[in-house]
């Protein structure tokens, strides 16, 4: 995944969060339910991905 995959990625994120809450009232539980979803949507970075990606790739390795 490239810088532009992720802005792409973390656009549809935001477009499905927005359109689960659509066709009702939302409630305050909701509504905090949003936002923090939305917070940890924003704190996601291409540098923290490729980190992930890296730890990941090394567990798979020390398993395999």
């Amino acid at each position: 995944m490239n810088e532009a995959e992720l802005r792409h990625w973390k656009s549809h994120v935001v477009v499905e969060l927005l359109v689960e809450f659509t066709d009702s009232a939302m409630t305050p539980d909701d509504t905090t339910k949003a936002l923090a979803r939305m917070e940890t949507l924003h704190a996601v970075t291409y540098e923290g991905f490729q980190e992930a990606k890296k730890v990941l790739a090394g567990r798979k390795a020390a398993v395999g």
